[in-house]
């Protein structure tokens, strides 16, 4: 067996540090919010979001889980790669960088998309919904919302 070299010792430090500095860094979009408590929980995630996005059905304004959720920018000032997430919940919340960018949301093989630009001040994210057809629902079914959330959803 080969002795490691100082070098190589440097090399494997580097890389586990690298490693670790990776999974402390805030994933760029947090989705989830299904029931009261959850969106309760997610609220210190919308203090510090750039961009808040809002998944539902058109006419019911029932919320939806499971959509695909893409974000793709737009211009140099966004420039980066395309986020995708699968959104758990009919929230989510995004860390982007100023600039405009395409929001898409796939439910079921029915898109619908957005635009949104993001400033590099705004103290406040950027809200977007998305709302789906009734027919992206498949068979009706979906996350069925409470009756207390039915009340939360008159005001906004």
């Amino acid at each position: 067996m080969r002795a490691r070299t100082p070098f190589a010792v440097t090399i494997l430090a580097a890389a586990a540090a690298l490693s670790l500095h990776a999974r402390a860094e805030p994933r760029p979009i947090v989705c989830g919010g299904i029931g009261s408590e959850e969106r309760a929980a997610l609220a210190g995630q919308a203090r510090d979001a750039d961009l808040a996005l809002e998944l539902f059905i058109a006419g019911r304004g029932d919320y939806v889980a499971g959509a695909n959720v893409s974000v793709i920018p737009l211009d140099g000032a966004a420039r980066g790669e395309t986020l995708r997430e699968t959104a758990q919940g009919p929230l989510c919340y995004m860390k982007l960088a100023p600039g405009r960018y395409r929001i898409e949301g796939e439910l079921n093989g029915v898109t619908r998309s957005a635009r949104a630009i993001v400033p590099a001040h705004a103290g406040h994210p950027v809200r977007v919904a998305l709302a789906f057809p009734e027919e992206a629902v498949r068979d009706g079914l979906g996350p069925q919302p409470t009756t207390q959330e039915r009340e939360e959803a008159k005001t906004p």
